[in-house]
């Protein structure tokens, strides 16, 4: 991975995006820093010299019988200074500390 190239994944998550941004110091630890995010065209963080760009947009919550899970669509966009392993190591941290369990 080299060049001017950016890397964008898509996660769509079980979030609303005050989750996300009371999550995000932990799941992106010293990247946090680097890091901008837009939900619904709302700043709600502006990294310095930003290196990972977040978009979002909030989809129609689903229901299953009386529980609504809120739906957040996700892009994440690396620029090209990230390694494919470095990327990937972001990414499973992020998934980690984002992901809801049940049981």
């Amino acid at each position: 991975m080299s060049g001017g190239a950016v890397f964008e994944f898509k996660r769509v998550m079980g979030c609303t995006p005050e989750d996300l941004v009371r999550w995000l110091p932990e799941a992106l630890s010293d990247l946090y820093q680097q890091t901008s995010l837009v939900i619904d065209d709302r700043e709600l963080l502006l990294g310095t010299h930003s290196r990972i760009t977040m978009c979002g947009t909030t989809l129609k919550s689903r229901k299953i019988a009386l529980l609504s899970i809120p739906v957040l669509e996700l892009v994440i966009t690396f620029d090209a200074f990230f390694s494919a392993e470095q990327i990937q190591a972001i990414l499973d941290r992020f998934d980690l500390y984002t992901r809801r369990g049940g049981g």
